[in-house]
């Protein structure tokens, strides 16, 4: 074979290097050809053959890539159905949020896998919230203003509430209940009063801004301190469970009752709430009323 033979098959042994090393292998059997023993010169063939091994190589190479890359896709598309999901959820949770309790919510975030939620006995204060002259409101005013109303109200005391650490444990269309909780049953106490002063001046704010426009909206409040069963209650029936949050028993029982006994605006407390906040706020004794439910006069007091 003579130089300008052997110069033209490195040209091609050249030429075909350049097109595996764009990706393309589509003359792999020239490369196979040019190792043929009875052909071709000893140089040629093992360039070649060496060619062809990075061939191999690379081909296979390309091979485990495209399967990672396979690979990769699916795991992005589960990954992806995933976040779906847990956006999904996020989104269960934040509407579900509106309706639960701050108190479970955060037993449930601290402990997601077993929460404890069992009723233990807990020294709290509970504050019961009334609006006076809800069924003649509603009679007197259409439904969709007295929605409004009421949320007008509702959403103010909200944030008064959260400012001093309380939580909204149960609602009926004209009231609320709301437990404070803390280490020091001074602290709830003081709490609980002045939330409940913060709402009689939210109202107090609201009544004034519509002035003219609706009757005033007149908000009475009872607070009790002492100990309560606090956490969670549940009721199976055969269409399925309901659990409840919240605060039971005689402590609890003579909150609502204070409550029921206010009139005009009027804060009422317990004797035990008197007597962890006297100090702070200026409260007036009414002397000892009966309640229904309860056998024996207590002690109330109003917040000026």
């Amino acid at each position: 074979m003579d130089i300008a033979q052997l110069t033209g098959l490195i040209q091609l042994l050249m030429d075909l290097a350049q097109k595996v090393a764009r990706g393309e292998y589509d003359r792999a059997d020239e490369l196979l050809e040019l190792t043929r023993q009875d052909r071709y010169p000893a140089m040629i063939r093992d360039l070649a053959e060496s060619f062809g091994m990075m061939l191999v190589q690379v081909e296979a190479r390309e091979f485990h890539l495209e399967q990672m890359i396979d690979e990769l896709a699916a795991k992005n598309r589960q990954i992806e159905a995933t976040l779906k999901k847990v956006r999904l959820l996020e989104n269960i949770r934040d509407q579900l949020s509106k309706f639960v309790p701050s108190s479970v919510r955060n037993l449930i975030e601290q402990n997601p896998e077993n929460p404890d939620l069992e009723k233990r006995d807990e020294d709290v204060t509970v504050l019961f919230l009334d609006i006076a002259g809800y069924t003649r409101l509603s009679e007197q005013v259409e439904p969709e203003k007295v929605n409004y109303l009421i949320q007008t109200y509702f959403s103010s005391f909200l944030d008064v509430i959260f400012e001093n650490e309380g939580d909204i444990n149960e609602t009926a269309g004209d009231g609320l209940m709301i437990l404070f909780r803390d280490p020091d049953g001074r602290a709830h106490a003081a709490n609980a009063v002045r939330a409940a002063v913060g709402i009689r001046d939210r109202a107090g704010a609201i009544n004034e801004a519509h002035r003219g426009l609706y009757a005033p909206v007149i908000v009475n409040m009872g607070i009790n301190s002492g100990p309560a069963s606090v956490g969670s209650t549940r009721f199976e029936g055969v269409s399925g469970t309901r659990w409840t949050f919240t605060a039971s028993g005689p402590m609890t029982n003579k909150a609502a009752r204070i409550s029921s006994l206010a009139a005009d605006g009027a804060i009422l407390t317990g004797h035990e709430t008197y007597r962890r906040v006297a100090k702070t706020f200026p409260l007036e004794p009414l002397g000892r009323h009966r309640l229904k439910g309860i056998q024996k006069p207590i002690l109330v007091y109003r917040v000026l």
